[in-house]
């Protein structure tokens, strides 16, 4: 346990360099107050508070118990690995369905894998989130989401 810590606290510390220092080419934007690259370095600033706290962690605890394998028998390993698949398929099938069709689909599978079996709250959860998430991104900030399959249809 101690040397997977380590090298996972070693290995966000380099992910969240990475994310900072190739976060400084992204365009600027002269009328935005904050520029295209504060949120992912608000994030990789986080990150690395979080693996420099691991590894401070592992150094003064050292190891806590001996690790536990993963077994695909556990059905919340099961669950998880399923959630993962979805998230990346949610991400492939984004330019082609588009963010309003695509996010419908994912958010609502998630909430099936949450065991929330009300499809009418499912479906209007959804359907408000993906309003707020337009609203704010594509409305307010101008930041176009991708259409897919809608383009065109839509009136922005």
């Amino acid at each position: 346990m101690k040397k997977a810590n380590i090298v996972f606290g070693i290995i966000g510390l380099l992910l969240s360099a990475y994310v900072w220092i190739s976060s400084a080419d992204f365009p600027y934007d002269k009328i935005m107050i904050l520029g295209p690259e504060f949120f992912p370095r608000v994030m990789a600033v986080a990150m690395a508070i979080a693996s420099a706290a691991l590894l401070v962690y592992t150094y003064m605890v050292g190891t806590v118990g001996d690790g536990r394998s993963i077994s695909l028998k556990n059905p919340g390993i099961r669950r998880a690995l399923v959630v993962f698949i979805a998230a990346v398929v949610y991400a492939a099938l984004l330019p082609i369905l588009g963010f309003i069709i695509d996010s419908l689909l994912f958010m609502m599978f998630m909430m099936y894998m949450l065991q929330f079996r009300s499809y009418g709250k499912m479906f209007l959860s959804s359907v408000l989130t993906i309003a707020i998430v337009i609203f704010a991104f594509q409305i307010m900030l101008q930041i176009q989401l991708p259409a897919g399959i809608l383009d065109g249809m839509l009136p922005w």
